[in-house]
């Protein structure tokens, strides 16, 4: 439950983009090309990874424990199973109006 507490920012190539929520997820839509995601509590982890045209990529963070706070990580999920896993979840993300005709 403490780890609930820690909920840093998630950067995708500097770019703040999200948190990591427990229970939450979000996404981006971005263009191919290589990518680190970064988060950061008393210490940054990172993970890079090339994104090509038509990939789907599913970054999952996970806490560990620290010296003062835990440590917020970032890993490469199976995207065999991460979409079931996902639908376990709540979306965390900025929601966009849309607009019908």
């Amino acid at each position: 439950m403490g780890g609930a507490l820690i909920q840093p920012e998630i950067r995708l190539n500097e770019q703040v983009v999200g948190r990591s929520v427990p229970g939450g997820f979000f996404y981006v839509d971005e263009t191919p090309g290589d990518y680190t995601v970064a988060t950061t509590t008393e210490t940054k982890k990172t993970i890079t990874f090339a994104l090509r045209a038509g990939d789907t990529k599913y970054v999952r963070t996970s806490i560990s424990m620290g010296i003062l706070v835990g440590h917020i990580t970032p890993t490469l999920d199976d995207p065999d199973t991460a979409p079931q896993e996902i639908e376990q979840l709540k979306y965390t993300g900025v929601k966009t109006n849309t607009v019908t005709q």
